[in-house]
């Protein structure tokens, strides 16, 4: 017996709404079991005040939506939509605009579902409805990804993970993790991804809810696809056959597995089994622009068994679908459409046509990723990331303000006695003494997380860590990162000549002057006693020759003064040794660019310091660097 489901049933007043208003927990829980007993008042609707009708009709579309019973899930809304007045309590209407923002969607009018998932967010924050706020952010973030708007979806996300974090609440925050996964693997982060996907699976396993963990499964598969590892999706796919099974009824969750499958099969090159399954998901009934999808990969396999008239025909379908979905003009998946047609017009033996379309696909293919790997995308990003790991620190207040009043409102309904009450003013005083220095430290924490306290640069976990991302995103054939490594010369000698007061003052000067030396983007960090490392984006070898060249000769005319006890200074004659490198289509990872930089300096340094020197490919015929290292010690030790 499910606890709670007789309350639905059993209600005796048909304007008493306590029960539904409760039943969000159950219903995730057991969504077929009470949506079945939500079903046995369907015949006493008209007896239902109004409050209760659409409070009813909340939760009918909520199971209908885990249920994936689409487009009953799209009749009760519009139900629903029909008895809104302005008199609707502020709760109810926003959760509808979110309903009505997932059909539209789902119906790949994406303009439509951002203005209504607006609107839910607008009306929860002004009532303070926090969890539905936090839900209408979510669904926006997801909703942008879809169209490619990566760092605005990414911000909208992360507004949301602070507030479901500060609600403490497990359901919000893994529902974000999982828009976290898509949104990750929809930029190609599969890592990432599928970290974010198996975070949200663990939460739903715990919190036993059957459809978002079938959604999970689901994330995971498409995740698996993306990355080509097709027979670990094929693997999740089947798994989401079997997790969805709890809904007996369910039409839209067997068209994703079968979907998924052909999909996979196809972009594996088993086209033989792929077309079998093609046609199983098209006579599916399921999301068009899916089917879109579909079509395509039907069109690539149809050319392989040169059966070409029929392939032509699949890729009309996809383009009438796309060209009915104008938000989706010029992202990745409508723009394939171009290039699967030159694959067409080479095999048909039209190489004009073929050249043209692919000129075409590359230009657009090129602005898009140009789009997704801009630097500024790379530090929103980072800074999202970082800003989750720190994420506690940064909600110690709002979690005090809340456990405040949390406090007052027992304190209220149990009319303490006056030494409980004379603690709670004292506890309140230092909340507030509390808030205040978070407020005023709260920057200079951040800071020091990523800071080298000594030269205020980038710290060596931050700067590697950098260089990991941005080596990783980069196309080589587009653009080029170039790096220096760059070491005080006779630096233990400073130290032992002039104390290490002195060295201190030396390594905070060398900073100043390399940030005065970069460009803005540029990003510097010390990553050692006296090594720093220097992270050039968009700068080829011979640029940064130049820069590092420009960095030596700053050095050599900065006046390093040494103050004596007699008020009397002396110059000390400061110089650097640089050792640069820079991408190539040899450089496999941001280690072995490090690497090879660490032998530029090596060498910079046996030619005599004070120089810089660019690495050239014969340096690998020996494992010497200046700092006896093949690879940068791990930006975590």
């Amino acid at each position: 017996m499910i606890i709670g489901t007789s309350s639905v049933t059993s209600a005796a007043a048909l304007n008493d709404v306590s029960a539904l208003e409760n039943l969000h927990h159950e219903l995730n829980q057991h969504p077929w079991q009470t949506y079945q007993d939500l079903q046995t008042q369907a015949e006493q609707f008209e007896e239902m005040s109004l409050e209760y009708k659409l409070w009813w009709l909340n939760r009918k579309a909520q199971a209908e939506n885990l249920l994936f019973l689409f487009e009953q899930f799209q009749q009760t809304v519009a139900k629903a939509q029909d008895l809104i007045t302005p008199d609707t309590p502020a709760k109810l209407t926003s959760q509808f605009y979110i309903y009505s923002g997932i059909i539209f969607q789902r119906q790949g009018k994406y303009q439509n579902a951002q203005k209504l998932l607006k609107m839910a967010k607008s009306v929860a924050e002004s009532n303070n409805f926090t969890y539905i706020a936090v839900q209408a952010k979510q669904e926006l973030a997801y909703t942008r990804s879809l169209t490619e708007f990566y760092e605005l979806s990414l911000t909208e996300l992360q507004q949301a993970y602070v507030e479901a974090f500060a609600f403490s609440d497990d359901y919000l925050i893994a529902k974000i993790h999982e828009v976290y996964g898509a949104i990750y693997g929809y930029m190609h982060d599969y890592e990432k991804s599928i970290e974010y996907y198996k975070k949200s699976l663990i939460s739903y396993q715990q919190l036993g809810y059957p459809s978002d963990i079938a959604e999970a499964i689901n994330g995971l598969a498409a995740t698996y696809r993306y990355w080509k590892k097709f027979d670990l999706a094929i693997d999740y796919y089947q798994r989401y056959e079997k997790a969805i099974e709890f809904s007996p009824h369910n039409v839209d969750g067997k068209f994703y597995a079968a979907y998924g499958i052909a999909m996979s099969q196809a972009e594996k090159g088993d086209c033989h089994q792929a077309l079998k399954s093609i046609d199983k998901a098209l006579n599916l009934k399921g999301l068009i622009d899916y089917k879109a999808e579909i079509y395509k990969r039907k069109a690539q396999c149809l050319i392989t068994f040169n059966k070409l008239l029929d392939a032509e025909v699949a890729l009309d379908k996809a383009q009438s679908i796309f060209a009915n979905i104008p938000e989706l003009i010029g992202t990745h998946w409508q723009i394939e459409v171009i290039k699967i047609r030159a694959e067409l017009a080479q095999v048909s033996g039209d190489s004009n046509q073929a050249y043209q379309l692919l000129k075409e696909y590359n230009q657009v293919q090129t602005a898009l990723i140009k789009k997704n790997s801009s630097d500024k995308l790379l530090r929103v990003r980072g800074k999202l990331e970082h800003e989750r790991q720190n994420v506690e620190i940064s909600l110690l207040q709002q979690r005090a303000e809340v456990q405040k009043l949390q406090y007052e409102q027992q304190k209220q309904k149990n009319n303490f006695q006056t030494y409980l009450i004379t603690f709670s003013v004292l506890f309140a005083l230092m909340v507030l003494v509390f808030v205040f220095f978070q407020r005023r430290h709260n920057k200079k924490l951040l800071a020091l997380s990523i800071r080298d306290p000594l030269s205020e640069l980038y710290n060596r976990r931050y700067v590697f860590s950098f260089l990991n991302k941005l080596v990783s995103a980069i196309d080589t054939e587009k653009s080029q990162v170039s790096i220096m490594v760059i070491d005080i010369d006779n630096f233990k000698q400073v130290n032992d000549h002039c104390g290490h007061p002195f060295g201190d003052y030396v390594i905070r000067e060398i900073a100043k002057i390399g940030q005065e030396t970069l460009r803005a983007e540029d990003i510097m960090g010390r990553v050692g006693g006296e090594e720093f490392l220097c992270v050039l984006p968009r700068i080829d070898a011979e640029q940064c020759m130049h820069i590092a060249n420009r960095f030596v000769k700053n050095v050599n005319s900065h006046n390093f003064k040494i103050e004596h006890k007699a008020n009397e200074q002396q110059v000390a004659n400061i110089t650097i040794s640089i050792g640069i490198a820079t991408t190539s289509l040899e450089v496999e990872d941001y280690t072995q660019l490090y690497a090879m930089a660490d032998k530029a300096l090596y060498h910079a340094k046996k030619n005599g310091r004070n120089c810089v020197v660019k690495y050239s490919s014969e340096m690998t015929e020996s494992n010497q660097s200046y700092f006896g290292l093949s690879h940068p010690i791990h930006e975590d030790s």
